[in-house]
């Protein structure tokens, strides 16, 4: 102990050591305001950082975020423009491997894209294939592309069918009894007997075909129907079975498109019938003075029971035109296979012709509307061209044109180069149009 003092006591020498290794462990400059020191006497060291206290929050006013968000809109359009992706695992994912695209692939070939259409068009008609000649596929192509097969007569405007309720059927029960039938017209003499259209080929007993005499008559065949007591194996159901050769369409040269069967044709046997918009008369010659300038008319007039078996399709290469109105025989309807048709559409014309268009009726009541069927006129090869005479009053020389007679410069040519080819098909006075084939 100090004299005149207090006395402090002395420090050892292990106690001066543990202070100066204290000491040493304290940083060196600390800022009394960042850090508050908490450690216990004789603990280590704990320093904590200074946080400055959160000022209250003062409450919302009108022009806050809180009740006038002013970035509301553009936070929704960028979460709505970027959906939140899904969740995928890659590994089970598997590798599809797709048809490429239209803008990997290469344009359509046109000339492929006509011919699908054509084939496509052509097993749309019911029957027997109808197939055609390979030379002929170009130009035939290009004319289907505007022009529709259709396998029943589609009634247009102005055309109205005498109803079902009014046709009158036979009563006889399976087959026909051709004696007594009442579906069969009757001669005009006086025996009043039933004229029998149809007989069973003599090489086929499954197939019906016309009678020799019947060919060379002029003269309806009229059908059974729906409203008869006899069966659908009924033998007067021909023409309303359908057709049962092939055909094919081949290109002529002169005169077009021309038609044949690979099949043999016996004579007397139905071919097809000539199908087409029905029209009335009055429609027929807007047609007929619109497309004359045109070329191609396939008009042919429903006129047999009004006396006037006449046609209005024509060949060639006459621009004249007399007006001549199909009312004049008092025919109500027309058969237009210009835009719409079927095969037979096709078939030329030959003054020596193998086939005939003879009027089938199915409706005993309707006089105005009826079938247009072709039958081979004798025995016809396989792949031989099918005509027929568009000309037909020439057969009964009903005001028919002869050979020698003298040609008319203005009627329509006649290309068929038969040797009886009577050089023109109709004169001047007769034509309703000009059809180029």
């Amino acid at each position: 102990m100090s004299q005149g003092g207090v006395s402090s006591p002395s420090l050892s020498r292990s106690d001066q050591a543990q202070d100066e290794a204290s000491q040493a462990k304290r940083p060196r400059a600390l800022n009394a305001d960042r850090v508050h020191d908490v450690s216990a006497p004789g603990q280590p060291l704990l320093l904590l950082p200074f946080v400055q206290p959160t000022p209250p929050l003062q409450p919302p006013t009108a022009l806050s975020q809180t009740y006038y968000p002013t970035d509301a809109y553009q936070r929704k359009a960028i979460k709505g423009a970027y959906p939140k992706a899904k969740k995928v695992k890659r590994a089970d994912t598997p590798l599809v491997l797709g048809t490429p695209g239209p803008l990997l692939t290469r344009p359509p070939n046109v000339r492929h894209q006509t011919h699908k259409t054509m084939e496509r068009k052509l097993r749309a008609i019911r029957g027997p294939e109808v197939t055609y000649d390979p030379a002929a596929e170009s130009r035939l192509a290009d004319f289907i592309m505007n022009f529709e097969f259709v396998n029943t007569n589609p009634l247009r405007k102005g055309v109205v069918p005498v109803s079902e309720e009014f046709n009158a059927g036979c009563t006889c029960v399976g087959a026909c009894n051709p004696e007594i039938c009442l579906c069969l017209s009757k001669e005009e003499d006086e025996s009043n007997t039933n004229i029998v259209p149809y007989r069973r080929a003599p090489d086929d007993p499954h197939m019906m075909v016309l009678k020799p005499e019947f060919l060379t008559r002029k003269a309806m065949i009229y059908e059974c129907s729906d409203r008869c007591g006899c069966n659908a194996g009924c033998w007067n159901r021909v023409v309303q079975n359908g057709r049962t050769v092939r055909l094919e369409i081949f290109y002529t040269g002169d005169r077009g498109f021309g038609l044949r069967s690979p099949d043999r044709i016996r004579a007397g046997q139905f071919i097809d019938c000539y199908t087409g918009e029905v029209i009335t008369t009055a429609a027929a010659d807007l047609r007929e003075a619109a497309h004359t300038a045109h070329g191609a008319s396939y008009l042919f007039s429903l006129d047999f029971l009004n006396g006037q078996y006449e046609d209005y399709e024509e060949d060639s290469n006459d621009d004249d035109d007399d007006g001549d109105e199909a009312t004049e025989s008092g025919c109500k309807y027309v058969i237009d296979g210009r835009n719409f048709g079927g095969p037979t559409r096709f078939i030329n014309h030959s003054c020596n012709p193998n086939c005939r268009m003879i009027p089938v009726s199915r409706n005993h009541a309707d006089r105005d509307l009826y079938d247009l069927a072709f039958f081979a006129l004798r025995e016809i090869p396989p792949y031989t061209e099918l005509t027929f005479d568009y000309n037909p009053g020439s057969e009964g020389g009903g005001g028919g044109i002869v050979k020698g007679a003298k040609i008319d410069p203005s009627a329509v040519q006649c290309l068929c180069g038969e040797a009886n080819c009577r050089g023109q098909l109709w004169p001047n006075q007769r034509k309703k149009g000009v059809a180029v084939r």
